[in-house]
């Protein structure tokens, strides 16, 4: 009876690989869309507000990864914001927040409170140092930070971006994330190609590539917080969005082209199940006993009557 259920669980671990298969892709797809639909920022609305801030010298508007905002640890980052108000009411900006993240992910934040009104029709700027205690150990090289004005309700006014660059330690909270993205990208790569070595992977192309797809994006990931971390280049959308593409797209092809598992060895196992499942019906324990019964009360009195004489002792009448 056991082996009849083979072949029932080779199919549904077969089923779950590609259940599994579809989950990954859409986990993926639902990731690199996530960060393309949801915005760092939040505009002001046009032709109401003019919004320019200055951090350490460094203006948003010309900031990029050659000319970054520098950030320290140990000394507190001077920030200079600079309000037009062209609407018909006074603009109250409450506090100031200052922020940064990679792939929508926060890595710091630092609320400074200003209460700054604005007339209708008029200009202000103010300069005020924001503490940046605790950023080393959050983040370490090229960040994109985002500084929004907040109004009295807490809700954000206008935003700006800029580019900056965190002097922290790989030992910060953004490097130990990107050391385990390495570590799980690398099993995952040992994996696939473990499972190609021993002919384990799907018979389908589409599985293949999807089983390297997942490796692929991890490699996009690692690259990202690795040049980010060691200043080569700010992760904005730009960046992240394009290698992960190309990254992700060049495992879904290598998965794609990688030779199927050895069909013979599939059949060959098809066929010992076929065989045990034919032993199974033929040699039924049940039908052989009754066989060997039937044969023993069959032979019983040919024996009888085949006038051999009995050699044991009969008792005197």
């Amino acid at each position: 009876m056991g082996m009849e259920r083979t072949p029932q669980r080779h199919l549904g671990v077969r089923r779950s690989s590609a259940r599994s298969a579809r989950f990954a892709t859409a986990l993926v797809v639902a990731v690199i869309a996530t960060t393309i639909l949801i915005s760092p920022s939040i505009a002001a609305a046009e032709g109401s507000l003019n919004f320019g801030v200055v951090v350490n010298g460094q203006s948003a508007i010309t900031s990029s990864d050659a000319r970054p905002a520098q950030l320290y640890p140990t000394r507190p980052a001077e920030l200079r914001i600079t309000v037009t108000n062209m609407q018909s009411s006074t603009l109250r900006i409450a506090s100031v927040r200052f922020e940064g993240e990679v792939l929508n992910m926060p890595l710091f934040s630092y609320d400074s409170i200003v209460d700054l009104v604005v007339p209708s029709a008029s200009s202000r700027s103010l300069t005020f140092p924001v503490s940046m205690n605790g950023v080393g150990s959050q983040a370490t090289g090229l960040i994109i930070a985002t500084v929004t004005l907040l109004g009295p309700s807490g809700a954000a006014v206008a935003s700006q971006s800029l580019v900056t660059n965190v002097h922290g330690s790989l030992k910060s909270l953004y490097g130990l994330f990107g050391l385990a993205v390495l570590v799980l990208t690398v099993s995952s790569l040992s994996l696939a190609l473990l499972a190609m070595a021993r002919h384990r992977l799907p018979q389908n192309r589409w599985l293949r590539g999807v089983r390297f797809l997942i490796p692929g994006f991890g490699v996009g990931l690692v690259l990202t917080f690795t040049l980010s971390a060691f200043g080569i280049f700010a992760p904005g959308p730009g960046h992240w969005l394009s290698l992960m593409i190309v990254t992700s797209a060049a495992g879904l092809a290598l998965g794609y082209l990688t030779p199927a598992p050895n069909e013979e060895e599939f059949d060959d196992y098809d066929d010992d199940v076929l065989l045990a499942q034919i032993l199974v019906v033929d040699d039924d324990p049940l039908e052989a006993d009754d066989q060997s019964r039937s044969t023993t009360d069959f032979e019983t009195p040919t024996v009888a009557a085949s006038g051999v004489s009995d050699s044991r002792a009969t008792a005197a009448p």
